[in-house]
């Protein structure tokens, strides 16, 4: 009987790990069961195939989706844009087909023992059994799928729906969903956009397509700050094992100082704070490691989001638009929190209160538009699968709820911090471990060494 790895998502993560299976596949006849629960595999949310053409935020010459050619996603980007260069930023569908073709190509050179089954449905629950096979996956629309090993590819997960936004939250003018926006507001409209991140920026260039109908912007965030923009800089600028900066992490103040410190550096050697940065982000995992819980938690309190608009940065054209759309009043953007959001007929009523300030204000607006980014704390998730396996204590979350608890290889650890055998997660919720955890090279990173470490388990149990 051939074996079973059931891979739930078919996104980045899932597409990347079945295509390092079928191209150094196990000895064993295997069946890699791919599942999605949207129409195509290879794009998820990020990577589906829009109206607008949205762009990547990272250029194309660092997108490769396969370790051994670093021009990878160049080279096939190019065969469809011939003019396009290593530093253009691309549009994010254009990825969805490339992550199409690599899993396209990865199949057609498979060994004959060796199957990809897709499968385009949801899972709803995954349960353990006694027997040959240690677990199943449960559908809702189809009969279970009994596996040797069930992978969790499940991308960013949704939005956590927040306390201001249960009273509103079947209002004909709240969205929590930002992809599923109305087609027209009211002849001079305003929308309040809730997170000042990537998806705000999605929202804004999507509400202001046709310029003369554009609706008035508000935006809020904690901290009220906005993403900054990419520029051509030398990625490999910095060079070394990072050790200075690994003494430090004792202290998170004394890794502040010592980043300011290589910043001015950099600088005055005509670098770009951005290859500071980088050099910092593939330091990340082993410096989230050694710091501290307590100086972990400060991070996160303090510094998360001036870390996230230097790390998650703007195409330049996306940067530019956005700068426009303030310097025109078009987008007003703000730092605070909100305390209540009502009905006003149509409309909602918003009352919050500016960062550092006392004083309510209220906003009326014809649109809410919930834009505050995933929701990786296991607690708050509103995604049946994850609460399911939350419940019947297979997966946990970490101290600091930032996603789950994995071991070697993201094998999930369960509520009595034990790892499991046979159930894996790959995604951005490895950050509770690894902190960075979103960027394809790192994803594409930790997919390569699961699909290894898959193909030896599978190696091994044929010898016993």
């Amino acid at each position: 009987m051939a074996n079973t790895l059931v891979i739930v998502g078919a996104g980045f993560s899932g597409t990347v790990l079945a295509a390092n299976l079928l191209r150094r596949p196990p000895p064993v006849a295997t069946d890699i069961v791919l599942v999605e629960r949207g129409p195509a595999v290879g794009r998820g949310v990020a990577y589906a195939a829009r109206e607008l053409p949205y762009l990547l935020n990272v250029p194309a010459a660092r997108l490769s989706a396969d370790a051994r050619d670093p021009l990878h996603f160049l080279h096939f980007a190019q065969r469809r844009v011939p003019d396009a260069s290593g530093e253009d930023f691309l549009p994010r569908a254009l990825y969805g087909d490339y992550l199409q073709d690599l899993l396209s190509q990865a199949e057609r050179m498979a060994p004959a023992h060796i199957r990809l089954v897709c499968v385009f449905d949801e899972v709803r629950g995954i349960t353990p059994r006694s027997g040959g096979k240690p677990l199943a996956a449960e559908f809702r629309e189809r009969p279970p799928i009994l596996a040797d090993f069930v992978i969790l590819a499940l991308g960013n997960p949704p939005a956590p729906l927040l306390p201001w936004a249960f009273p509103i939250r079947d209002h004909k003018s709240y969205r929590h969903d930002p992809w599923e926006l109305p087609q027209t507001l009211p002849p001079g409209g305003s929308v309040l956009i809730v997170g000042n991140g990537l998806t705000m920026v999605d929202v804004a260039v999507t509400l202001t397509r046709d310029a003369a109908r554009a609706p008035l912007l508000h935006t809020i965030s904690r901290h009220g700050l906005v993403p900054l923009p990419q520029t051509e800089f030398r990625p490999s600028a910095l060079s070394g094992d990072g050790e200075a900066i690994l003494a430090c992490a004792d202290s998170l103040r004394r890794v502040l100082a010592m980043t300011r410190h290589l910043s001015r550096e950099t600088a005055h050697r005509g670098g770009d704070w951005r290859e500071v940065v980088t050099f910092i982000r593939h330091l990340a995992p082993t410096l989230w490691r050694r710091l501290p819980v307590l100086e972990q938690r400060r991070f996160v309190r303090h510094l998360q989001a001036h870390w996230d608009i230097h790390r998650h940065r703007l195409p330049p054209q996306l940067a530019e638009r956005i700068a426009s759309l303030r310097r025109t009043g078009k987008l007003q953007v703000h730092g605070g929190r909100i305390d209540s959001i009502g009905a006003a007929g149509e409309q909602l009523r918003v009352s919050w209160r500016p960062r550092g300030r006392a004083e309510p204000r209220v906003l009326t607006v014809d649109l809410v538009v919930n834009s505050t980014g995933p929701n990786y704390a296991l607690g708050r998730s509103i995604d049946p699968l994850l609460n399911s396996l939350r419940e019947a204590g297979l997966v946990s979350e970490d101290a600091l709820s930032l996603g789950l608890r994995t071991d070697r290889y993201g094998a999930c650890v369960d509520s009595q911090g034990q790892a499991s055998p046979d159930l894996y997660y790959l995604g951005p919720m490895l950050r509770a471990d690894h902190w960075e955890a979103t960027a394809a090279a790192e994803l594409r990173g930790h997919a390569e060494r699961l699909a290894v470490h898959l193909v030896e388990r599978l190696a091994a149990a044929r010898r016993d």
